[in-house]
């Protein structure tokens, strides 16, 4: 057996663990073990990272990004020395020399890499960060919150016993996490929301602390040009030493700063009073949240064992002081708290790696096969709604567009008996398969209620696309997806079977998979091939349909959309609400939506990972019989225009 790589990708600070048969230790990455989260992108496009960018930085300060983390998600670029980066690209640039400097170190590469992320971050900015490590080139990487890190390596310092109660408060450089974990075989289990404040970290306390050295030097450094030359150099001068005053008002009652102007030869002095003044406030934000987390879990302060501080700035001292006065509970601080987050993802990474993969495991995220894919498009889920996280995540995703509601893909089994290739079956072009309805049942005349008896020979040819047909199994697979667990999703299993509070599947016959809705939160179902995107643009040109037979048990009370996703942050969601209120109740039936409705809202056909998902926050019950693309049948006339969606 090798070694698990665990890494904290931070806000300001980067820290690498690696864990093995002779126990977990850090590899220091810099001259302060850890490495700090700056890349300088040079002339000719080369970014270093770490202590190089720090050194480069000082012949040319406009080169260097800081705190590039926070704005992961953001669609406007950063520009970096006159040309435009997205952060992913920076942070991968750090993650690719990180794990390059631990190989070296450790003789080879690891067997497994985990790497962290704030537990606040929805499925949209999740999306992003799993970005981060394909763009470094790594496949087997799996990601953990970093509460579950933290809390992961503090069991190994304090064992602690099946079902005990700990919070965990984690304050970085760039943002605050509050959590709630319980002890159980196996690991770590979040319980209740987990709780936050972005922006709120190590980088505002020290743009506080250079606020108040810019009024003690009379508003010199505001006065300065910014259009000059030299102002850069002067303001990065500025942070460094705020930086420094800030982790020795940690130890020192006070500290005396010099100035960083030019020819400047005045002192300022600073004490840990003054300090404490300027991030009080920030730090009552901070428990208030953990407040809120605690009360989500059903939980009193007086149910915990303790609260685990973890992240650098948590040993501000007035953290611990107003964390111990608020919620009364002990308070527990890791040898390096700045380091606890990377040590625990090293421990994870250990027990992955030594467990043998199973034959069905997904190369790039070890989760089952039909956990969504490298790429897959995510649904972003309601503003408020609950993000109920769970100690197997796997990977969430999500749809980056404003989405109306969430849409989670499904991964289903064999069991399910999804039929044919992405490429097409050699079956007779244009012919539908759907299953005739009960002898007596009512023909629907309204657009997209057609029988599934229709059967015709059109003029356009070709292969359809199966996706699921009960015809034996196929590259797609089923999955459920909800709020309630940050849309990680969850594989429908060999029985037919998978649940959530909000969204559920059972078997339904031989061939149906019903999916029901409850209302209590928004979820979705959905059909995903495994290998990610595939070329089906003549299925778009063809015109073909999405043609799906389904039986209606409760019309949707909410607003229900059906989406067509490619390869991230391409997709495509129609408000399916009005076709599906328009079906009659227990009667089977076809709908066609032509992909040309799709391609029209955003599809890249050239890419299409996700034939079908459909998703609702309200109550819904539809059994689906079979779901292909079908060429030409966008031009039957029980097809549904486009116009008459909704």
């Amino acid at each position: 057996m090798g070694y698990g790589l665990g890494i904290d990708l931070g806000t300001t600070f980067t820290a690498a663990a690696v864990s093995g048969q002779s126990g977990t230790r850090v590899v220091p990455l810099g001259r302060d073990v850890v490495a700090p989260s700056t890349v300088f992108a040079g002339a000719d496009g080369t970014l270093l990272t770490g202590d190089a960018a720090e050194a480069a930085a000082t012949t040319d300060p406009t080169r260097v990004s800081r705190g590039h983390k926070r704005r992961l998600g953001d669609p406007a670029p950063l520009v970096v020395g006159g040309a435009p980066y997205a952060p992913s690209a920076l942070l991968a640039a750090q993650l690719r020399d990180v794990v390059a400097a631990v190989a070296a170190h450790e003789g080879g590469p690891p067997d497994a890499v985990v790497l962290t992320c704030p537990a606040v971050w929805g499925p949209y900015r999740r999306e992003h960060f799993d970005e981060v490590h394909r763009l470094a080139g790594l496949t087997d990487v799996r990601v953990v919150t970093e509460p579950e890190a933290a809390a992961t390596h503090y069991s190994a310092e304090r064992r602690l016993g099946d079902g005990e109660l700990i919070a965990v408060y984690d304050l970085g450089g760039g943002t605050f996490d509050a959590t709630v974990l319980r002890a159980q075989d196996g690991g770590m289990r979040i319980l209740g929301t987990p709780e936050g404040v972005e922006r709120l970290g190590g980088i505002d306390f020290d743009q506080a602390v250079l606020a108040h050295l810019d009024a003690l030097l009379d508003g010199a450094l505001t006065a300065l040009d910014p259009t000059a030359p030299e102002t850069a150099a002067v303001l990065a001068a500025a942070r460094a030493l705020c930086v420094e005053a800030k982790q020795q008002l940690s130890t020192e009652p006070d500290v005396t700063l010099p100035s960083p102007l030019p020819g400047d030869t005045r002192q300022v002095t600073i004490t840990r009073l003054r300090f404490n003044d300027m991030v009080r406030h920030s730090v009552s934000l901070t428990t208030e949240a953990l407040h809120r987390t605690i009360h989500s879990a059903g939980l009193r302060p007086d149910d915990l064992t303790g609260v685990l501080l973890a992240g650098g700035s948590s040993r501000i001292p007035l953290v611990a002081q107003m964390v111990s006065a608020t919620f009364g509970k002990p308070i527990h601080v890791g040898l390096h708290p700045k380091l606890t987050v990377a040590l625990g993802a090293a421990a994870i990474a250990r027990n992955i790696a030594s467990v043998p993969t199973p034959a069905r495991q997904s190369p790039v995220t070890g989760a089952p096969v039909g956990a969504p894919p490298v790429g897959a498009a995510r649904a972003t889920p309601p503003t408020g709604s609950a993000r109920t996280a769970s100690s197997k995540r796997k990977r969430p995703w999500l749809v980056p567009a404003a989405a109306v509601l969430a849409v989670v893909a499904v991964g289903t089994t064999a069991a399910l008996a999804f039929s044919g290739d992405p490429r097409g079956d050699e079956r007779a072009a244009g012919v539908s398969s759907a299953q005739s309805p009960a002898p007596g049942s009512a023909q629907p005349s309204a657009p997209g209620s057609a029988s599934p008896s229709t059967v015709r020979q059109r003029a356009v040819s070709g292969p359809e696309l199966e996706v699921y047909g009960g015809r034996g199994a196929t590259a797609y697979r089923g999955m459920l997806g909800s709020a309630e667990d940050d849309w990680a999703g969850t594989a429908i299993g060999e029985d037919n079977t998978a649940a959530y509070q909000a969204i559920s599947a059972s078997p339904d016959g031989a061939a149906g998979l019903r999916v029901t809705w409850s209302g209590t939160a928004p979820g979705q179902v959905y059909l995903q091939h495994t290998d990610g995107g595939t070329d089906l643009s003549t299925y778009a040109d063809a015109p073909s349909a999405l043609v799906i037979d389904l039986t209606l048990h409760q019309k949707p009370t909410a607003t229900t959309a059906l989406a067509v996703h490619c390869v991230y942050p391409c997709a495509a969601e129609l408000d399916a609400t009005g076709l599906l209120r328009r079906l009659p109740i227990g009667a089977e039936r076809s709908v066609k939506i032509p992909i040309t409705c799709f391609t029209a809202a955003g599809l890249d056909p050239r890419k299409v990972n996700t034939p079908f998902l459909l998703t609702t926050a309200g109550r819904l019950d539809a059994t689906l019989h079979h779901v292909r693309w079908v060429p030409g049948a966008a031009q039957d006339p029980d097809a549904t225009p486009c116009e008459a969606l909704g």
